[in-house]
């Protein structure tokens, strides 16, 4: 909007200047009505004027000229037109101070609230007190120009009509303006009315206002609120306001026209006063009803989004805890568990939902196997304020075995309404990690400790060689037995680094299922070994698994039974296998050798365990690997006495193979 809105307004606040000169009182010194109280407010806010500015130049030049045509002389016209420009600029910086938000008034925001309204009427009534001022002491100090004076009551006049005038133009013209400049789609212009409502509402106004302003000798004015009151009920803001300002014309010009309960008080100003100040209410009670339906329906809507957006919340926080692998607790300090997750439960070995006294009933030691008393307990710790980052404990589950956790706990923010502390707790279950480090802690030993033997072996007699060669003294049969020496050092390192290798790959390699043949397998190894005559191998159905890992757990459990027997014995081992079940097959190995100590049947699967470590060489891998490969096929392996006599017996499960 630039010049050209500037001269239109200027226009307007001019032609507004008839108004008063048709409503002029008799006897008085100025009109009833005055809309040049609102339109130049309206003005500057809209065109965000400033105090120097051509705004002003052209004000002043309006002001003027509207108060000559609404007939005032030379001098008071002047005066009135001072006191016109000042309250405008008022009521403009004061709304601009107390009413940032609004549209027009540095912000963007409609008329929507009962805050909204009362700095409006605030800074209105503020501006038209110090505009009254200035027009009663210009009036005062030109008597000759006021005719029958100025007394209180034209003082009332003067702050009413500008009152009246500044509240219904105003407040229609903001709202009118923030409506048609803000972008689409916007609400509806009817509110929660719909268009019969409306359209009963205004004509209950009609209604009323027929029959009060019929009857103006009865003191009927009080059923003219109810219709005010409804509308700014049930319809939006500018309807509202709207409703407000045709209420106000149609008072004040049947008023004008002596008809109605206002022309009917036998002083005629005073009867203009009250219909002024009735407009003035219902303005501002229409406003007030309205804007606070507004605000009503703006803090419902903020209170459902918020409702969704929580409820969204925890649903996202839900479907992030439930899909963690660590598990989750949040408690307190009262022993209230707040927040859990599945993968909690599954690493303490429980059924979920967890309950507090179930996680308190939990026994815990350190690895070590001290004990980790109430107070030094992760949770504890996090709920005095301290952070606890992966600390492993050492827990017994319901079913008797032991498990290794890796726990954090970390302080959360006082729930100050409860007045508790309160802590989050990562739990991982890190029990095959835990044994993963102590394997691979055993097996550097074992590589040091195994591998040094032979390497020094062959060192040492490729030392004495080399010495024997320098003295010129080597013979055929020494060169034979070193050789021999450094072959049985290189073998051993060899069968070590073969044994090595196939632990390390025995649980990483991915089965390639099929059908395998036990006896055909077993007779293949013995023909390997030159033990045709030592191994019998036994009619046997046929399994399902992977044929390397499957001859690679026969020719461990074979070696070793030929392997494994007493000075001067020639080792047996027989095969045999028979269908357990529907779904598996049991195999036994069985040898006649030397025995496994009974405290040792069970150890002999762990890595690196040998239970005849000074009699024979090993690596103590075999059976490890053994048992690897039989539990990855889904089945078990176990060492017992041979019933037949001297020796072991070895049984292991494998599925069955249907065709």
């Amino acid at each position: 909007m630039g010049a050209a809105g500037a001269l239109c307004f200027a226009a307007l606040m001019v032609v507004s200047g008839l108004v008063p000169r048709m409503s002029a009182l008799d006897g008085e010194s100025f009109s009833a009505l005055w809309p040049a109280g609102g339109i130049p407010i309206l003005w500057l806010l809209v065109r965000g004027a400033r105090t120097v500015s051509v705004d002003s130049a052209l004000l002043v030049a309006a002001a003027y000229a509207a108060n000559l045509v609404a007939g005032a002389d030379l001098g008071l016209a002047a005066v009135f037109a001072a006191a016109n420009v000042v309250q405008t600029w008022v009521a403009v910086l004061l709304l601009r101070r107390w009413c940032p938000r609004l549209w027009g008034c540095g912000g963007q925001a409609p008329l929507d609230r009962p805050r909204s309204v009362a700095g409006l009427g605030a800074a209105l009534v503020v501006a038209i007190a110090v505009g009254t001022g200035i027009g009663t002491a210009g009036a005062l100090l030109l008597p000759d120009q006021v005719p029958g004076g100025f007394g209180t009551v034209d003082v009332a006049l003067w702050f009413g009509r500008n009152l009246c005038a500044a509240l219904i133009v105003l407040g229609f013209g903001l709202l009118l303006g923030q409506r048609i400049t803000s972008p689409r789609p916007r609400p509806s212009a009817r509110g929660e009315g719909g268009v019969i409502e409306l359209t009963a509402a205004l004509t209950f106004t009609v209604g009323m206002y027929a029959l009060v302003f019929q009857f103006d000798d009865l003191p009927l004015t009080f059923p003219l609120l109810a219709a005010s009151v409804w509308v700014g009920a049930r319809f939006s803001t500018l309807v509202s306001a709207s409703h407000s300002l045709v209420v106000g014309l149609v008072t004040m010009a049947l008023t004008l026209n002596g008809t109605g309960p206002f022309a009917g008080v036998d002083d005629v100003a005073l009867g203009y006063l009250l219909a002024q100040l009735y407009v003035s209410t219902i303005a501002l009670t229409g406003l007030a009803i309205a804007t606070g339906r507004d605000e009503r329906v703006a803090l419902a809507d903020e209170l459902r989004r918020t409702r969704e957006a929580a409820v969204y919340e925890e649903r996202m926080r839900a479907a992030v805890i439930g899909s963690m692998t660590e598990g989750v607790l949040v408690v307190d300090e009262a022993g209230d568990l707040l927040v859990q997750n599945e993968a909690a439960a599954r690493a303490l070995g429980m059924a979920a939902p967890l309950s507090a006294g179930t996680i308190a009933a939990i026994e815990s030691t350190r690895l070590d196997g001290s004990e980790v008393t109430k107070d030094h307990q992760p949770s504890c710790r996090a709920l005095a304020g301290e952070a606890v980052y992966d600390e492993q404990l050492l827990i017994r589950i319901d079913d008797g075995t032991e498990r290794v956790l890796t726990i954090s706990a970390i302080p959360l923010p006082r729930d100050e309404i409860n007045a508790r502390a309160r802590a989050l707790m990562l739990i991982r279950d890190t029990t095959s990690d835990h044994a993963n480090r102590e394997e691979l802690s055993a097996f550097a030993g074992v590589v040091a400790h195994d591998l040094r033997n032979p390497l020094a072996a062959i060192d040492g007699w490729t030392e004495m060689i080399a010495d024997e060669l320098d003295a010129g003294a080597l013979d055929a049969q020494l060169a034979q037995e070193f050789v021999s020496r450094v072959r049985s050092a290189s073998r051993r390192m060899r069968e070590l680094i073969r044994d090595l290798l196939a632990h390390a790959t025995s649980s990483a390699r991915d089965l390639d299922v099929g059908k395998v043949e036990i006896a055909a397998l077993v007779r293949e190894i013995a023909a390997g070994r030159h033990a045709e005559g030592q191994v019998s191998a036994e009619h046997a159905p046929a399994v399902l698994g992977d044929p390397v890992l499957i001859r690679q757990v026969l020719d461990n459990l074979i070696g070793n039974a030929l392997k494994y027997v007493a000075p001067g014995e020639q080792a047996k081992v027989a095969v045999r296998g028979a269908r357990t079940d529907a779904r598996w097959v049991t195999i036994q190995v069985a040898d006649n050798g030397i025995g496994i100590p009974e405290g040792d049947r069970d150890r002999i699967f762990e890595e690196f365990h040998r239970a005849h470590y000074r009699e024979y060489e090993g690596s103590g891998l075999g059976l490890s690997i053994v048992r690897r490969i039989v539990n990855r096929h889904g089945g078990t392996i176990s060492a017992m006495p041979n019933p037949e006599g001297q020796g072991s017996v070895f049984e292991f499960t494998l599925p069955a193979y249907d065709a």
